[in-house]
């Protein structure tokens, strides 16, 4: 796209200026390109009432957990997907009195091979088994680019319910299987224990607007959801 083209030419253009000045090349050849214009669109976001019909006529409970969990904690995909148990406090008395909380301190992400070997490992927390050795990249947890991202994020009593449903399911289907679970200690884990990706949690949030005929907007867009909304979906428990 347009931003695609500008994002392309800044760096070009940049690197060609000290190409010129060092005498590599007469002149930049990218001063004089016409740079499509650009303006970004503004995301567009559910009110605090479409967002609660959401929740109502979801039947996908892992999705409406997911979706609950990135508009209360303003998390990134990669945050939701990276959540694990250890970083989860939904005791009864955290419940009780309002101290629940999730500690975000990694994140979920698919990297190259090659990266991987180039930085020997550093920031790397958990490399998860490729279903493929031809595969160029691994899904990894790894350390957040910054340290602001390390955070502690109290809930509300909704979300902890949900919370606690998923690891009650979890801890039948880990009982069912046995030594053939793949214990990460995920939050959002496939049947298997494995995360449960990007992709599925996309593909069920655009199935879940198709079916129901909501606006459509971007999963990622759910952290954007003001504060206000955020009371007025929780009846003030925030």
């Amino acid at each position: 796209g347009l931003r695609t083209i500008r994002d392309i030419h800044g760096p070009w253009r940049s690197c060609l200026e000290q190409a010129a000045k060092w005498g590599l090349i007469e002149r930049n050849p990218a001063g004089r390109a016409t740079v499509p214009k650009y303006k970004p669109k503004k995301r567009e976001i559910w009110t605090a009432d479409i967002l609660m019909h959401a929740n109502e006529v979801c039947e996908d409970e892992e999705l409406k957990l997911a979706m609950n969990l990135a508009f209360s904690g303003s998390l990134r995909i990669g945050e939701l997907i990276g959540l694990t148990w250890d970083c989860v406090d939904i005791s009864p008395e955290a419940v009780e009195e309002g101290r629940a909380y999730i500690y975000i301190n990694k994140e979920y992400q698919r990297v190259s091979k090659n990266a991987i070997r180039q930085l020997n490992g550093k920031d790397i927390l958990v490399t998860f088994p490729s279903k493929s050795k031809l595969c160029s990249t691994v899904r990894v947890l790894k350390t957040p680019k910054t340290e602001s991202s390390i955070r502690k994020i109290y809930i509300p009593r909704t979300v902890s319910e949900m919370l606690a449903r998923q690891k009650a399911e979890q801890d039948k289907i880990k009982e069912m299987l046995g030594s053939e679970y793949q214990d990460y200690g995920i939050v959002m884990a496939t049947g298997y224990g494995m995360p449960m990706g990007t992709g599925s949690i996309h593909k069920r949030f655009a199935k879940l607007i198709e079916e129901n005929n909501l606006p459509e907007v971007v999963f990622h867009s759910l952290r954007h959801t003001s504060v206000t909304y955020k009371l007025k979906l929780n009846r003030g428990d925030i």
